[in-house]
C-alpha cells in the first residue's frame, strides 16, 4: 500500500478519495500510432448523503462508472488513470450522480494538469500535432483543451489610444487587428478587414461615449481606415506610423539609386558604391571621421566620403537622398514645423520621389501628428511578427477560428 501511495504522490494526485489499486503497462492504438502507456487502476469513492439535484438525503449507491483519464506523468511515457468512479441514485428525484475529483473536470478525459501543459506548449507556438505527440493524447484533445481555456473576446473597455493594422490569416484572407497602444493588449481580431465589418464591430460593441473618449488612432497610410476613423471616433486624431513614412520615401530613393547606377560603368567606383554600399544611404548619421575598409568599394574610406561619391553622379539622386535624410531627421527627432516645411516646399525633380512627397502632402496633418506624438505602430508590428512566426511554425492554418484562438493566447 505504501508503494501505491508513493505512486499517487509521484503523479501529483492530492485527492485522498482516490485509492490506487494497481499499476501496469499496456499498449493502445494501431500501426504507427500504437503506444505504450502506464496504466494506473484506481477507485474514486467518498460519502455522499444529499442529492446534488433535489437536496434530499435519499441517495443510495448505484455501482461504479469506469473512466480513462490522461494525466501528467513523471516521465515521457504517457499515463492513463483508469478511474472507477462511485455512482449514486436518488430515490426522490430518480436522478443519478457520479463522484467528482479535482484531478479532472466532469465529463472530461484529460487531466487538469495535462491541459495546463498543453496551454504552455501552445504558447511556444508549437503545432497541435507536436503537442499531442509530446503529451501522448490526440490532436482533437489538444484543440479541445485550447478551446476550453482560451476564449477570444473583445476588450470590455475601449482604450484611449488604438493601433490599427491587418495581417494575412488563412489562405489569402486578410484580417483586421486592433490593440491598445499603451498596454499592447488585444482589443479585437476580426476575420475580415472591410470597413463595414470594422464599423459594425465598434458600433455594436461600444457606445457613443466610449468611442468619443478615444484620443488617438495609429495606423499606416491605408486610405480605407482613414475614411471611418472620425466616423467611429469623433474626437480621435489620426497618427501615421513613422516607420511607414520612412519606408515609403526610402523606397523612392532606392528606385532613383537603381536607375542611376544602371547608367554608369559597372567597373567605376561610383557604380560600386551605389550597387554594393546601398545601406549607407539609409544611415541617419553616417560617420565622416573614421576611415574603414568598405567591402564592395574595396578601399579604405569614411562612410560620408562614399556617400558623397555616390550622390555626385546625379543631381536628381542627390536631391532625393538629401530629402530622405532631412525628412527622416525631422520625423525621428520630433520637429513638426521642419517636417511641414520640407514637405510643402519640396520642388519636383521629375522622379518617383515627387509621387512620395505628393502622398505625404495629401496626409500632411496626420504626418505632422507622427512627429508630435510618441505613439507608433511598433507594438502592433511586433504582434504581427509573432503571428507570422506562429503561422510558419504551424505550417499555416486551415481553420480561422482555431488560428484566432492561438493568436489571442499570444496577445491577450
Amino acid at each position: 500500500m505504501s508503494q501505491l501511495d508513493s505512486t499517487r504522490k509521484l503523479l501529483g494526485i492530492t485527492d485522498t478519495n482516490i485509492n490506487i489499486q494497481d499499476v501496469r503497462e499496456d499498449f493502445n492504438g494501431k500501426g504507427a500510432g500504437r503506444k505504450k502507456y502506464l496504466v494506473i487502476r484506481a477507485e474514486l469513492t467518498y460519502t455522499l448523503t444529499h442529492c446534488p439535484q433535489c437536496g434530499f438525503p435519499d441517495l443510495h449507491k448505484n455501482g461504479h462508472k469506469l473512466t480513462h483519464i490522461h494525466v501528467e506523468g513523471p516521465s515521457d511515457q504517457p499515463v492513463v488513470l483508469e478511474l472507477n468512479k462511485q455512482r449514486w441514485r436518488c430515490l426522490n428525484c430518480h436522478t443519478t450522480c457520479t463522484a467528482t475529483t479535482p484531478v479532472v473536470k466532469a465529463n472530461h478525459s484529460i487531466g487538469n494538469k495535462l491541459a495546463i501543459d498543453a496551454l504552455k506548449l501552445a504558447s511556444k507556438s508549437l503545432t497541435v500535432k507536436t503537442i499531442a505527440l509530446l503529451l501522448g493524447i490526440s490532436t482533437n484533445s489538444v484543440q479541445r483543451a485550447l478551446d476550453d481555456n482560451i476564449h477570444p473576446h473583445a476588450s470590455r473597455k475601449l482604450p484611449e489610444n488604438l493601433c490599427f493594422d491587418e495581417f494575412r490569416s488563412t489562405k489569402s484572407a486578410m484580417s483586421f487587428i486592433c490593440i491598445d497602444a499603451d498596454t499592447h493588449k488585444a482589443v479585437k481580431v476580426l476575420g475580415g478587414r472591410l470597413n463595414k465589418d470594422i464599423k459594425e464591430f465598434f458600433i455594436n460593441q461600444y457606445n457613443v461615449a466610449q468611442r468619443a473618449a478615444v484620443k488617438r488612432v495609429v495606423m499606416d497610410m491605408n486610405a480605407a481606415y482613414q475614411l471611418i476613423v472620425h466616423e467611429l471616433f469623433p474626437n480621435a486624431e489620426i497618427i501615421i506610423d513613422r516607420f511607414h513614412i520612412v519606408q515609403m520615401i526610402g523606397h523612392a530613393m532606392d528606385q532613383i539609386r537603381v536607375t542611376t547606377l544602371k547608367q554608369l560603368d559597372g567597373k567605376s567606383r561610383e557604380y560600386k558604391v551605389l550597387k554594393s554600399l546601398w545601406r549607407l544611404f539609409h544611415l541617419a548619421h553616417p560617420d565622416a571621421k573614421k576611415s574603414r575598409y568598405l567591402f564592395g568599394l574595396n578601399e579604405y574610406s569614411t562612410q560620408q566620403n562614399a556617400i558623397d561619391l555616390g550622390t555626385a553622379v546625379s543631381p536628381i539622386f542627390k536631391t532625393a537622398y538629401e530629402t530622405y535624410l532631412a525628412i527622416h531627421e525631422a520625423l525621428m527627432d520630433g520637429h513638426p514645423r521642419v517636417l511641414k516645411r520640407l514637405i510643402t516646399e519640396y520642388q519636383p525633380t521629375g522622379s518617383v520621389m515627387d509621387t512620395a512627397i505628393a502622398t505625404l502632402r495629401k496626409n500632411l496633418s496626420w504626418i505632422i501628428n507622427s512627429a508630435k506624438s510618441p505613439y507608433s505602430n511598433g507594438s502592433i508590428e511586433g504582434v504581427n511578427r509573432k503571428i507570422k512566426e506562429l503561422k510558419r511554425t504551424c505550417y499555416g492554418f486551415a481553420n480561422q477560428a482555431n488560428m484566432f484562438v492561438r493568436v489571442y493566447q499570444l496577445i491577450a
